[in-house]
C-alpha cells in the first residue's frame, strides 16, 4: 500500500513526503480502503488526505484534498 501511495501523481514517487517534520500517516483501513493523511504536503503546503482502494475492492477509490 506504501507503493501506491507513491505512485499517486500528488507524490510523485515519494511515500513519506517529508516536509517541516510531517510525513504521510497511515489512518486506517477497511474492507474496500486505506486512509492516509498527510498534515503539511511538500507539494500543496495544507494538509491533504488520500484514500487508495485496496486490491480486492470492487470499487474504485480516489484522492480527497482538505
Amino acid at each position: 500500500m506504501w507503493e501506491q501511495l507513491s505512485q499517486d501523481p500528488l507524490n510523485g514517487g515519494n511515500a513519506l513526503c517529508i516536509n517541516e517534520g510531517h510525513c504521510w500517516e497511515y489512518v486506517s483501513s477497511s474492507p474496500d480502503h486505506h486512509y492516509f493523511r498527510h498534515n503539511f504536503h511538500p507539494a500543496t503546503n495544507r494538509p491533504e488526505h488520500i484514500y487508495l482502494e485496496r486490491s480486492s475492492s470492487k470499487f474504485h477509490w480516489v484522492a480527497l484534498t482538505a
